[in-house]
C-alpha cells in the first residue's frame, strides 16, 4: 500500500508540478488572486493587504498565504507564475493521494486505482488544478473534511481524535479559503449522510456543531483583524461575497445562469468520460447491475453512500443562488469518479469502450502533430508560441502511446485503463507545450514589459478603466509587482503621471500624449490598451 502510495504520487507530481510555470497569465482571474500575495510580500501586511492602490480582497487569505508562504521558500520572495499556482496542484495532489487511501481498503484496489486515474485526468479538475484560484484549494478542504469525518466515525477510539483535529484544521481552512460555506457545506453533507445511516438526529447535530465551533474558531481571528484594518468596507464585502452570493442579493451581477447551468457544466467538466459513461448506460446489462445495486442500496459500502451523498447535496445546494460556476461543482469530482470506476468497471472490454478509446488514441496521435506544424505556420491574427526542443518531446509521448495502443492491444485489454493512460499524456503534453503555445500570445505580459522600459521607476502610475468600476489591469499589473494605481476617473490622474487606458480615454486631450499602443486585445478588458503620459 505505502509502495503504491508513493508512486501514485509521482504519477500525480509529473503531470502537475514541472509544468505550472510555463504559461503566463492571460486572463484577470489569475493575477488578481496573485496580487494579493505580491502587496502582502511588499507591505508585509498578511492580514487585510491592499492592491491596485487600494483595493482590499475580496476573498479571506488562505490561498494568498500559501502563494506568500511558497515564494518566500522557492522564489526569493517574488511570487512567481509558478508558485503562484502551486497551491491549486499541492492540494489536487492531496485531494487524490487522500482519496486513494480513504477508497483502496473499500471499494478495492483496481477500482481505486481508476478512480484515482478519472479524477486526474476529468477537464475541470485537471484546469482548477493548474490555475492560480481558490476553487482547488477549497475543494481539497471540502472533500477531506468529508474523508476525515467518515474515518472518524470509522476509526477506534485511540485514533479518532486524530481524525476530529484533520477535519477541523480542514474545514477552518475551507473558511480562510472561500468563508463560512467551506465547513457549512461539508457539513451540511456528512450530517445527512449520518441521518442516512440511522444515527440519532440529536447526537448528530451536537457532533456537526461541535465541529462547527471548533472550526469557526481560528478563522474568527482573522476575521476580527480584518475588521479593525478593514472597518464597515470589510464588513460590507464580506457579507455581499458571502449572504449576498447565496441569496442573489449582491450589488451587481456575478455569474447568474439558470438551475440547469449546473448539470451542463458537470457533463462538460467531467469529459472526455462524460461519453463512454453515457454510452455504457445503453447496455442492457448495465442498467441491470445498476437496478441489482439500487436495490441492495441499504447493503452498499459506507463509503459508496457517503460518496453520492456529498455529491448530491453539493450539486442541490449550488442549485440555490443564481450566482453559478462550473468550479463550485468541484468537491462532486472525486466522489462522481468512483461511480465512474464501478461503471467502466462492468464494461472494460465492451465494443464501445474499445471504439472510444481508439478515438481517443487517434486524437493522441493527430492533435500533437497539427499544432506543432500550426506552431511553424503563419497564420495572420492567430499567433502561437514556438516551443523550446524538449517540448516536442513531451509532445510526442501522447503519439507514442496512441500509435501504441492501436498496434499493440488486443481485444481482451482493459480498454478503459487504456483511454485513462492516453487521457494522462495528452493532458501533460497540453500543461508543458500546448499551453504556453496557445495561451502566451493572449498573455499581457509583453505590454507590462513595454511599459517597465518606458516608465521610471520612481514616476507615478494609473490604470483607467471607465466602463467597469469592478475591472483591474490585473495583468500588467501583477507583471510589474503591483506598481499601479487604479481611478475610473482620467481627470483625476494627476499631472506629470503615467497612464495605462483605452485609445478612447484619451482621444481628443490636449493635455494627454500617447507614447505607444501596448495591445490590440488586453487579456483583462479585451480591448486595445495605450501608455499615455499626462504633461
Amino acid at each position: 500500500m505505502k509502495r503504491n502510495t508513493i508512486i501514485l504520487t509521482i504519477i500525480a507530481v509529473a503531470l502537475l508540478l514541472p509544468w505550472l510555470g510555463l504559461p503566463w497569465f492571460n486572463s484577470k482571474g489569475e493575477p488578481r488572486e496573485a496580487i494579493v500575495a505580491v502587496s502582502m510580500l511588499n507591505s508585509g501586511d498578511w492580514i487585510l493587504p491592499t492592491s491596485c492602490g487600494g483595493d482590499i480582497p475580496y476573498k479571506p487569505p488562505l490561498l494568498a498565504w500559501l502563494i506568500a508562504v511558497f515564494s518566500e521558500i522557492f522564489n526569493g520572495g517574488v511570487v512567481s507564475t509558478w508558485t503562484a499556482r502551486l497551491p491549486s496542484a499541492l492540494s489536487a495532489i492531496f485531494l487524490v493521494i487522500f482519496g486513494w487511501k480513504v477508497m483502496a481498503p473499500r471499494i478495492g484496489r483496481d477500482r481505486a486505482l481508476m478512480a484515482f486515474g478519472l479524477t486526474l485526468t476529468s477537464f475541470e479538475f485537471f484546469r482548477a488544478a493548474i490555475a492560480c484560484r481558490v476553487d482547488m484549494v477549497l475543494t481539497a478542504c471540502i472533500v477531506g473534511a468529508c474523508y476525515s469525518i467518515f474515518l472518524m466515525y470509522e476509526a477506534e477510539r485511540r485514533r479518532r481524535l486524530w481524525y476530529v483535529v484533520a477535519a477541523v484544521l480542514l474545514l477552518s481552512g475551507g473558511v480562510l479559503a472561500k468563508g463560512p460555506v467551506g465547513a457549512l457545506l461539508p457539513l451540511l453533507a456528512m450530517g445527512i449522510y449520518r441521518l442516512l445511516c440511522r444515527d440519532n438526529i440529536l447526537r448528530t447535530a451536537a457532533i456537526m456543531l461541535g465541529l462547527l465551533t471548533a472550526s469557526l474558531l481560528l478563522p474568527a481571528l482573522w476575521y476580527y483583524a480584518a475588521y479593525l484594518r478593514g472597518g464597515d468596507e470589510f464588513v460590507r464585502l464580506a457579507l455581499e461575497e458571502n449572504i449576498g452570493r447565496l441569496t442573489g442579493t449582491m450589488s451587481y451581477d456575478s455569474h447568474i445562469n439558470p438551475w440547469w447551468y449546473n448539470f451542463v457544466t458537470l457533463l462538460w467538466g467531467m469529459l472526455p468520460w462524460t461519453i463512454p459513461a453515457l454510452m455504457a448506460l445503453c447496455l442492457r446489462r448495465v442498467r441491470t447491475a445498476i437496478a441489482t445495486t439500487w436495490h441492495n442500496r441499504n447493503s452498499k459500502s459506507g463509503l459508496s453512500k457517503m460518496a453520492w451523498t456529498v455529491a448530491l447535496t453539493v450539486l442541490i445546494f449550488y442549485c440555490i443562488p443564481s450566482s453559478k460556476r462550473s468550479v463550485y461543482l468541484l468537491p462532486m469530482y472525486p466522489f462522481m469518479v468512483m461511480g465512474l470506476a464501478w461503471l467502466f468497471a462492468q464494461c472494460r472490454t465492451a465494443k464501445f469502450m474499445r471504439i472510444f478509446t481508439r478515438v481517443l488514441a487517434l486524437l493522441a496521435i493527430i492533435a500533437p502533430i497539427a499544432l506543432t506544424m500550426l506552431s511553424h505556420m503563419s497564420l495572420g491574427h492567430l499567433r502561437l508560441y514556438t516551443p523550446a526542443w524538449w517540448q516536442y518531446i513531451m509532445t510526442f509521448l501522447s503519439v507514442f502511446a496512441g500509435v501504441w495502443w492501436l498496434v499493440t492491444r488486443s481485444r481482451e485489454a482493459n480498454a478503459a485503463a487504456g483511454a485513462i493512460v492516453i487521457a494522462y499524456l495528452l493532458f501533460m503534453s497540453y500543461a508543458s507545450t500546448f499551453a504556453p503555445m496557445l495561451l502566451n500570445p493572449k498573455s499581457d505580459r509583453p505590454a507590462a514589459e513595454a511599459v517597465a522600459r518606458q516608465v521610471p521607476k520612481d514616476a507615478p502610475l494609473y490604470g483607467v478603466i471607465t466602463g467597469d468600476s469592478l475591472l483591474r489591469y490585473y495583468t500588467i499589473n501583477y507583471y510589474l509587482g503591483d506598481r499601479m494605481n487604479h481611478t475610473t476617473d482620467i481627470k483625476a490622474v494627476p499631472q506629470g503621471a503615467y497612464v495605462v487606458t483605452d485609445p478612447q480615454s484619451v482621444d481628443n486631450r490636449p493635455d494627454y500624449t500617447v507614447i505607444d499602443t501596448l495591445t490590440t486585445r488586453s487579456c483583462d478588458t479585451r480591448a486595445a490598451t495605450v501608455l499615455a503620459h499626462r504633461e
